[in-house]
């Protein structure tokens, strides 16, 4: 039997889901400072070779963040890829800078200084969960929520991130279970609870590779609810700058429609003289015609031929 496509999430739905990954990770990590937006990722190198950091941000405080997130081990040259981003975003960005990594393998300290060269040292502040404190945070929340237990804000987080930080083995099975406890679970802040909806979808399109399961969970969830929501959001937000883009998309298409007729119009109008034009043509010709059979007449003078000859160069 052939599985059902899921559906997919609109082009607004995407970014959201982005800016609210980045927004809410900050937050849950306990980052300096509070999200303010995301900025270009893209790096061009002094050699002109291309690049790309994770994440690029600043906060309301003005410090400028370059979160990284690394699922292998941390080397030499891990550390040499931060300190050339770091050196990028600080020149290009005018900001003083915070280097966060957030690390699928455990680097064994929170901090370190690494020596780019003599004189730049950066400094790389590290985030990692263990297996075990994911595990707790997980029972937690499936106890609290069984509980009708109103959760804190970093517990309700717990369900939009405890997936990205867990083994891909378990990955699947864990976004079911929260997946099934989400809509229940007590979150009063309205937007916090939209945003973990968002991010959790993500998530379920990333781990669950079953289309039928991805609608069930996604169904589960609300999907199409947040993203009524996040519509709703946008035009709350940003709803007169729209009615003015709409008005303006309405008066251009009008314009075109107008432009469009008087463009069928104008090639109407050229139709017919194109047809006038044929049938003078055809009667130009026939008079030719005409005329060459009244010059092979023999008894016509030379004066009178001179005269037909003319009239057949007209």
């Amino acid at each position: 039997m052939k599985e059902k496509q899921v559906y997919q999430l609109n082009d607004r739905t995407l970014k959201y889901q982005t800016l609210a990954q980045t927004k809410r990770l900050h937050q849950y990590l306990g980052l300096p400072g509070e999200f303010k937006t995301r900025l270009p990722q893209e790096i061009v190198f002094p050699n002109m070779d291309f690049g790309r950091a994770d994440e690029y941000y600043i906060t309301k405080e003005g410090l400028l963040v370059n979160f990284e997130e690394e699922s292998g081990n941390i080397t030499e040259k891990t550390k040499e890829k931060f300190s050339k981003y770091v050196i990028f975003a600080s020149y290009r960005y005018m900001g003083k800078l915070y280097l966060a990594v957030l690390c699928h393998q455990n680097p064994n300290k929170n901090c370190e200084c690494y020596e780019y060269s003599p004189s730049v040292h950066i400094k790389i502040y590290y985030y990692y969960f263990s297996q075990n404190e994911l595990w707790k945070k997980y029972e937690n929340i499936i106890n609290k929520v069984k509980q009708k237990e109103e959760l804190t804000d970093t517990e309700a987080l717990d369900i939009a991130f405890i997936s990205k930080f867990m083994l891909k083995e378990h990955a699947p099975s864990v976004i079911e279970s929260l997946a099934k406890v989400f809509k229940k679970a007590i979150i009063k802040d309205e937007l916090l609870k939209m945003d973990i909806g968002v991010i959790l979808g993500g998530m379920i399109l990333k781990h669950i590779t079953s289309n039928t399961k991805q609608n069930k969970l996604l169904g589960l969830i609300g999907m199409r609810h947040i993203e009524n929501e996040i519509d709703k959001l946008v035009y709350d937000e940003y709803g007169d700058k729209l009615d003015e883009k709409d008005k303006e998309i309405e008066k251009m298409d009008n314009e075109l429609k107008t432009k469009d007729n008087e463009l069928k119009t104008k090639n109407d109008e050229l139709k017919t003289k194109d047809k006038k034009i044929d049938e003078l043509n055809q009667t130009n010709e026939e008079y030719k015609n005409k005329l060459k059979e009244l010059n092979k007449t023999t008894n016509l003078p030379p004066e009178a031929k001179k005269i037909i000859n003319s009239m057949m160069l007209l």
